[in-house]
Parts: C-alpha cells; structure tokens; sequence
C-alpha cells in the first residue's frame, strides 16, 4: 500500500513539474512579425517641384507705335497660322518704325539674353501704314493687348498665342542631385491642382545653375524641363507641379525592411532570420535605400524569414511567427 502511494505521489509531482516546465517555456516564447525576403524590381528616382507652362509661347509686336482699326480675336480663341489677328494703322514712317525696331530688339537682347528676331515684328510698306496683324504659329490667344485709347504700344505685345504643341514641366533641381537626371529619362507628374498622375520626359536640362531663395535658405539648382504626356483639361499652365524622375530601374533585388535592419556600435549591420523557431542573428551588407527597405547584397537569400521587430527579441530566442506579406514592389 506504501509503495502506491510513493507511486501516486511521484506521478502528481512530474505531472505537475511538466506543468510547471510548460508554463515558463510559454512565458519565454516571444510572438514575431516575420517578412519572408523576395526579390523585387526597385526603381531610384529624383523628386522635385516646378510649375505647369505651355511648350511654346508666341507674341505678336506691332512695327511701331499704331491705332487699332479692327481686332479679329478674343482671349480664348483659337487660330491657325497666318490667320489675320487685327488691322493697324501705324503711325511712324518706314525710317523710323525700322529704326525702332532695331534698337528695341537690341535692347531686349541685351537684358533677357534673348534673341527676338525681327520678323515677330509686323512690316510695313513704303507707300502705306495701315496693316494687318498675322498669327505665325497655330494655337489659343491668351492675351490681347490694347490701350483705353485704341492704340498698340511699340515694344509691347499685341497679341500672345499659346501653340497647340502642349504643357511642359520647369522644374528647379538641387545641384546635389542634378548629376543622376539625364535627358529622356521617364517622369510622374502630380499636383494638389490636378488628380491625375501623368506620365512624361525629361527634355531637357540647363547648362547653368543658378541661386534660389527657398524655405531654408538660398540654394543651388538646375531647370529641368519635362514634357506632359496628353495632357488633359484638369491640368492647367501656372499650376505647381511635382515630378518624380525615375533615374534607373534595378531587377531582382533582395529588399530588407527599414524596421527589420539594426546597425552595431562599428556600423554594421545585421538581421534577425528565423531558424525553426528561434531568432539569429545574421550579419549582411546593404547596398542602397529604397521605399520599402534596404537592398541587401549578402547574408539572406530569397525565401528567408527575417523578424520585422528585432529590438524585442534576443538573439537565440524561441519565437512564435506572425508572417507578414512583403510588397510586391520597390521604389525610391
């Protein structure tokens, strides 16, 4: 009878130490997020901001001062070229409209750096002074021109017509980042003025920088001007645009989440991989940064389970996995 009783009494004991043991191995068990790593296609891209202008402006000047006798167009009319766009009577001799003309031309040289050819001047013959204004290019009238008095102003626009050639990005690009943008390269062109993303090209970009006031001090940037793709009636010229450039595309590149990424007090770098069910610590090199991570060059491989939060657990450590999925791609 003794001897049941030992017995009794030793099996509560283990059953109760396994208890016990179970317990404390379920207190030290640590839920995880894991990632399982993938290769991805990454793209690195320049962002910045401009403004919304058409391709192609065009300015109609009278030869020299002139009454307005008739006007064919309206803002928001659209003409080809050589449409007739308003009659004139000039009130300066030949001599002396071709006089001003010269000197104005060279004037306006001088302080836009801009060459205007004389022919955006209207001519006008020796035996007669009234005339009619052309358009020399196809597109809307945006702006006509006229004094109280019905008078044209020389040096002062006329008529100004937009070409039907479309809407372009200027963008002011830092220097620090100018040297990756090269022309051709594609472009996402958003706003706070238009919901839609177009798409579009780098045209063309300045040879010279110039000095800019912005909201942390004076800076150094480059214009850059990127063509918008079918542009539609949402996005309009003088709206403030931003444009990311996508500089190169990289394939099959393993990315490692920001938050799964952890640097030693040397620098580098190391991840938590899940082995079974414990946490080790494993060192890799990165190479590049991204939206979603950090490309990795050594130390996982596609397929391997990283923990999303390191800082919470030990390296060694028995984890319950939580996986989460990965994005399906990558872009800077």
């Amino acid at each position: 009878m003794k001897k049941y009783v030992q017995l009794i009494t030793f099996t509560v004991m283990l059953i109760a130490a396994i208890l016990v043991a179970g317990s404390v191995m379920k207190s030290r068990t640590t839920q995880a997020t894991v990632v399982k790593v993938s290769s991805l296609t990454v793209e690195s891209s320049v962002t910045c901001s401009g403004k919304v202008e058409r391709v192609s402006v065009r300015s109609v000047y009278p030869p020299a001062p002139a009454a307005v006798q008739k006007v064919y167009v309206e803002i928001g009319d659209h003409v080809e070229d050589g449409d007739p766009l308003m009659d004139i009577l000039v009130t300066a001799s030949a001599s002396e409209t071709e006089i001003l003309q010269e000197t104005y031309a060279a004037l306006l040289s001088e302080y836009t750096q801009t060459d205007i050819p004389l022919s955006d001047f209207s001519s006008i013959g020796q035996e007669e002074d009234a005339q009619q204004l052309t358009a020399p290019i196809s597109g809307e009238v945006t702006a006509v021109s006229i004094t109280n008095q019905g008078t044209l102003e020389f040096g002062k626009p006329a008529i100004t017509i937009a070409s039907d050639e479309g809407l372009q990005v200027r963008l002011s690009v830092n220097e620090s980042q100018i040297s990756d943008i090269q022309v051709g390269q594609p472009a996402e062109i958003t706003g706070v003025g238009f919901h839609t993303c177009y798409t579009g090209t780098v045209k063309s970009i300045s040879s010279e920088a110039k000095q800019v006031v912005s909201t942390t001090g004076q800076e150094t940037v480059v214009e850059v001007v990127v063509s918008v793709d079918n542009p539609g009636n949402d996005i309009k010229p003088g709206y403030t645009a931003k444009a990311k450039i996508i500089t190169a595309q990289n394939d099959n590149v393993l990315i490692a989440p920001y938050e799964a990424v952890r640097a030693e007090e040397d620098g580098s770098e190391y991840v938590l991989k899940l082995k079974g069910q414990r946490a080790v610590k494993t060192p890799v090199e990165t190479d590049g940064e991204f939206e979603d991570g950090f490309g990795v060059t050594s130390g996982i491989e596609e397929g391997d389970q990283i923990i999303m939060n390191p800082d919470a657990i030990s390296d060694g450590e028995h984890v319950v996995a939580q996986v989460e999925e990965a994005e399906g791609d990558s872009h800077d």
